[in-house]
């Protein structure tokens, strides 16, 4: 919740345009889908459909994302689906990920030790 509490106030300095926004909102939602492992693999096709917007505009509101530091994507050639990964809106241009529990610290530090 509070990158996206972010994500708005950082609009009211650096605003984006309608369509990056619903970008980043879909790419957001698909993040969570994925518990914050990236890259989320996903075809511009699929962000043309749930974003209601034809090909050339995922194109112009990825790029916008891109140079105002909320994404970053990795083409893959060929057909295959482009690499996202989200970058913090709270810690600007951290990349964002699954954030480690105490019991996943503890195992992980036992793991280190056996």
């Amino acid at each position: 919740m509070q990158e996206i509490r972010y994500f708005y106030k950082r609009q009211l300095s650096f605003p984006l345009s309608t369509h990056a926004q619903a970008l980043w909102s879909y790419l957001m939602y698909r993040g969570n889908e994925a518990f914050w492992h990236f890259p989320i693999r996903l075809s511009l096709m699929e962000l043309a459909g749930a974003t209601g917007m034809s090909l050339t505009m995922v194109k112009r509101a990825r790029r916008e994302l891109e140079e105002y530091g909320y994404i970053r994507h990795k083409a893959f050639g060929g057909n295959r689906p482009a690499g996202y990964y989200m970058l913090s809106c709270i810690h600007i241009g951290q990349q964002m990920g699954p954030k480690l529990t105490n019991l996943s610290k503890d195992r992980a530090e036992a793991d280190k030790e056996a």
